[in-house]
């Protein structure tokens, strides 16, 4: 039989439950604080929360789901988690619900969902899943939204994608450098100029490897500068390429800082190889204009004192006897006057009247003639490239021949030890910015490479000047002479040299559609026949010398100082029937009519003159031209007694 608690074991029963209770109401009250406390979190959390179904459908989304996606609980009655995913991202939801509901754990992914206004919201977040008896009952995700986030990273990638391709694509020349002067990065016009590769750069080429030797302790300065301070310096250097090129560059460069330490420069520079070049080549033609008015304007009255001082010996010459002891020195004063005229000569090529006498022809035969005449009796052997097939070009013979022959001097001079001239001329086709100086179109080619010294680089900008010369004997002139010959035949000549090495000349000279003209059978005209003679200088001291040198001659001489003289004398003759047969015309009278006008007059009347035309501006266009004008032929003065002779009596012969 049982035993009856007593009252105090019931009263102590009942604090106990009582107790229990109390605790119980205290649990299941903190329970419903901290589910609502945690209900508060969820439902005011900025993240996204929602929660669905193992079928996918919506158990619960947060306030911050609402109002990000939209939905109404109405909406999410109907729909499916599938339903607002993008279509971009729902196979690969797909297996991630697959893997949820099978337990697996999940790293941070991020998906699209589509908002009930359209609008693509990116998602960044963790799924759970919640298990009951090993069945999965609902899935749990967090998310963030990462929209304007992903779509400042695609931006920032869009700009960088964008400043990528302008930094790849620049013409100008950009690279970066570390402090210690390797180069960290540059662009594909900056490698394709300089020739290195990246494999160059990843090999730590630094900046000083590329630059100039010439140019090393002024780039070390202004780099100094550079990473010293923020501003930005002026670049105008020389770097070498890979091939050993060297390259002229100008820009500005500017250095980063992290900290108060430099920690990279950046540079953008420019090719200016060809740009310096044509300004050489402009500043050198504004030379040679300079001379070539100098030039013009002291030779009319240098060649008329020549021609005296020429005529005069002349005719002391013939009226001597080789045997007489005066007969070698007149002859060799004739040579020094001759050498003068040369002289005068060449200075006159600088003139901006000295025209070419332009023939078509292929210059095979010029380039040997005038090379092998030249060589003659030196040590140096030429070696001729020349190929079969050379286009026709338009070229002043003479003056063309003067280029060679300078050239070649050059060369033996170089080469005073012996060695090889090796003269190459091929056809070349020149697109637009192949030579920057010369147009597009087809070229001939001609090349001279001596084995010689080779040119000091500091003299290669000077060597075309008139009067510039590194040799201790010459003139100066020989170079400048050939550099306004090719540039009066609208081509170029450029040089290539290291000292010892030797130096390479190359002449370009536009081709031409015309076919060479067969050179014509020159017909044997008397140079003993005689007339009567007018002749018209302005000089007295030039009438006196020409009427004794054609007297001595044997013709009949009369004189005119202006050309309203000589139409004077010309017609009274003619009216007297005693016409002259020729009339020696100077083309320059200083403040009179000159030789183109006089003659223009008398052929408005008598069509058949037969007048000869001679001038001190011996590269005057009419002399190179004279039959345009109406002259039978040309006496450059000076000239000795025998070239005046011959073509005094060519003209008379010619009027009977």
């Amino acid at each position: 039989m049982a035993i009856e608690p007593s009252y105090e074991e019931l009263l102590k029963k009942n604090e106990q439950l009582e107790q229990e209770a109390s605790l119980r109401i205290k649990t299941m009250v903190d329970q419903d604080e901290r589910l609502e406390l945690y209900r508060t979190l969820v439902e005011n959390a900025s993240d996204l929360i929602h929660s669905v179904s193992p079928e996918g459908s919506f158990l619960y989304v947060n306030q911050a789901w609402r109002d990000t996606m939209g939905y109404s609980k109405e909406d999410l009655s109907r729909l499916k988690l599938m339903d607002i995913v993008d279509e971009s991202c729902r196979s690969k939801c797909r297996d991630l619900f697959s893997c949820l509901i099978q337990g697996e754990s999940l790293d941070a992914n991020v998906t699209t969902f589509v908002s009930k206004n359209g609008e693509k919201i990116v998602l960044e977040g963790r799924c759970s899943t919640k298990f009951e008896d090993g069945k999965p009952m609902s899935m749990t995700g967090i998310f963030r939204d990462i929209s304007k986030r992903v779509q400042s990273e695609q931006a920032l990638r869009e700009s960088e994608e964008k400043y990528r391709t302008l930094f790849e694509n620049a013409t100008d020349l950009i690279q970066a450098v570390q402090p210690d002067g390797r180069l960290l990065y540059v662009n594909s016009a900056w490698m394709k100029t300089f020739g290195y590769t990246q494999n160059d750069l990843d090999t730590g080429l630094s900046i000083f490897d590329i630059i100039s030797p010439d140019c090393q302790e002024h780039c070390q300065t202004t780099f100094q500068k550079v990473v010293s301070s923020p501003g930005v310096q002026h670049i105008d250097t020389c770097f070498v390429a890979k091939d050993g090129s060297s390259i002229l560059i100008e820009g500005n460069a500017c250095c980063k800082f992290q900290d108060g330490k430099a920690v990279v420069t950046q540079c953008i520079f420019r090719d200016v190889t060809e740009k310096k070049k044509m300004e050489a080549e402009l500043l050198r033609t504004q030379k040679l204009e300079s001379i070539g008015i100098f030039a013009g304007g002291i030779a009319h009255d240098f060649n008329n004192l020549l021609t005296a001082i020429l005529g005069n010996i002349s005719l002391a010459r013939v009226n001597s006897k080789p045997e007489d002891a005066i007969f070698k020195n007149l002859e060799e004063t004739e040579k020094a006057i001759l050498q003068a005229k040369n002289l005068t000569q060449q200075l006159l090529t600088f003139s901006k009247g000295g025209a070419p006498i332009k023939t078509t022809t292929t210059i095979t035969e010029l380039i040997k003639d005038s090379s092998s005449f030249t060589m003659r009796g030196t040590n140096v052997k030429c070696e001729y490239q020349l190929s079969e097939d050379l286009w026709p070009i338009e070229v002043d013979k003479g003056q063309l021949s003067q280029v060679i022959q300078n050239l070649v001097i050059n060369a033996c001079h170089a080469m005073a030890d012996g060695g090889a001239l090796r003269i190459t001329a091929a056809n070349l086709v020149l697109s637009e910015h192949d030579v920057p100086q010369l147009k597009s179109g087809k070229y001939v080619h001609l090349s001279f490479n001596d084995q010689g010294e080779g040119i000091a680089k500091e003299n290669l900008l000077k060597i075309f000047d008139p009067y510039f010369s590194s040799k201790k004997t010459g003139s100066g002139l020989g170079l400048a002479v050939a550099y306004s010959i090719i540039k009066k035949h609208d081509g170029l000549i450029t040089v290539d040299s290291k000292i010892g090495k030797g130096s390479t000349f190359s002449i370009y000279l536009p081709a031409t559609e015309k076919r060479a003209t067969a050179q014509e059978t020159v017909k044997k005209i008397s140079t003993t026949a005689t007339g009567k003679v007018l002749v018209m200088d302005d000089e007295e001291i030039i009438r006196e010398v020409i009427t004794k040198m054609l007297q001595h001659l044997g013709h009949e001489v009369d004189t005119a100082q202006d050309g309203a003289s000589t139409i004077e004398l010309y017609f009274k003759a003619k009216k007297e029937g005693k016409p002259f047969d020729v009339v020696l015309m100077d083309l320059t009278i200083p403040g009179g009519m000159g030789g183109k006008e006089t003659i223009e007059k008398i052929r408005a009347l008598d069509p058949h003159i037969k007048a000869v035309v001679s001038s001190g501006y011996a590269n005057d266009p009419i002399m190179a031209n004279f039959k345009d004008y109406g002259f039978i032929g040309v006496v450059p003065k000076p000239y000795q007694i025998e070239e005046l002779g011959k073509i005094i009596s060519e003209a008379v012969q010619a009027g009977h």
